[in-house]
């Protein structure tokens, strides 16, 4: 058992690049997921070649645990984009990104030890089962999900649980320039003119996306490709600060428009509430951020995309809390 969770660690992470080893699964294979199925290695295989050509799935293995006598289950996270519509004029109004995390529940012939059987789960619906009406409804909903942000630098950060309508994510640290006690157009303005060329070096730092603001008033912005304070050009303006953000964990709420604050302060509590109800807690006294993507006046309504962040603990998340064992029971039974 220790080998195949060995080996899954290595062929999993690799099932979207052309490089998967095919000698290690079985010809007569079963798969299955919300919206997809198939009895063997080849027609799996071709879902797999569709999605990597056309998608470009980044697929990231969290954690593997047993799950069977010849099983195993394993947590992972998913994203997969359009990449082709960047060549096209769709890209102006059309750019979704398809996000999922869940379980595989991966099985292997006892005489073989080749992998025969993959049920993948999602954590954002209910009805798991071939066919899913409710998984391909989250499908379409992501799919033409029109809110667009700019093509630019955004910090780094994995979705480690997505939900229905919302997710809880794990950022990278970043540093970030920021404005305190200024109006948000007030802070934007000295954050770009720092960006643009006011600082020590009179170096010109790329636009990045979002800018930020949080609770306490003050606006951020991270900057590009910079890892510690003391690289960064130190700001011509004292009304400017620099900020190393460590590694930090947020619940979010994606949504469009132009929000007013009272808006904006609602979707920051119905964010607690499906945390708390969730079971992760948000980090008592941690400022709430508000980050908008898109440039102030344009685009508008739809087209616009925002988030409600709000800062959680990650020693009360559990990647594995809202697993439906008894769907992964039930797979682990049934026969190849």
């Amino acid at each position: 058992m220790q080998e195949h969770v060995e080996l899954a660690r290595a062929d999993f992470p690799l099932v979207f690049k052309d490089i998967l080893d095919k000698e290690h699964f079985e010809s007569r294979m079963f798969f299955s997921d919300p919206i997809s199925r198939y009895t063997f290695f080849r027609g799996y295989h071709f879902n797999v070649t569709f999605l990597r050509l056309f998608l470009a799935p980044i697929f990231e293995v969290h954690e593997i645990r047993q799950a069977g006598p010849h099983e195993l289950v394993l947590k992972w996270s998913w994203t997969m984009n359009f990449w082709w519509l960047r060549f096209t004029p769709f890209k102006l109004v059309w750019d979704p990104r398809l996000t999922f995390t869940g379980v595989t529940i991966l099985g292997y012939h006892p005489q073989t030890g080749k992998w025969n059987k993959q049920v993948d789960a999602w954590d954002s619906i209910q009805d798991n089962d071939f066919f899913s009406f409710e998984g391909a409804a989250f499908v379409v909903k992501q799919m033409f999900q029109v809110s667009k942000p700019p093509n630019r630098f955004t910090p780094e950060f994995c979705i480690m649980k997505k939900l229905k309508d919302w997710e809880i994510r794990s950022y990278k640290p970043f540093v970030a320039a920021q404005v305190a006690g200024r109006s948000e157009e007030a802070a934007e303005a000295l954050l770009r003119a720092y960006t643009g060329g006011a600082n020590e070096r009179r170096q010109r730092l790329d636009l990045t996306t979002p800018l930020w603001r949080n609770s306490q008033g003050a606006t951020l912005l991270a900057l590009p490709g910079i890892q510690d304070v003391g690289s960064a050009p130190a700001p011509s303006d004292r009304a400017v600060t620099l900020q190393a953000v460590p590694e930090r964990w947020y619940a979010a709420w994606v949504f469009t428009g132009h929000p007013s604050p009272a808006d904006i302060v609602g979707r920051m509590e119905s964010v607690r509430v499906r945390t708390r109800a969730e079971g992760t807690k948000p980090v008592e006294g941690a400022p709430w951020l508000f980050a908008r993507y898109n440039d102030r006046n344009w685009p508008w309504g739809p087209f616009r995309r925002n988030e409600a962040l709000v800062q959680v603990d990650p020693a009360t998340f559990d990647l594995w809390r809202g697993v439906d064992w008894d769907f992964v029971k039930r797979i682990v039974k049934r026969p190849v």
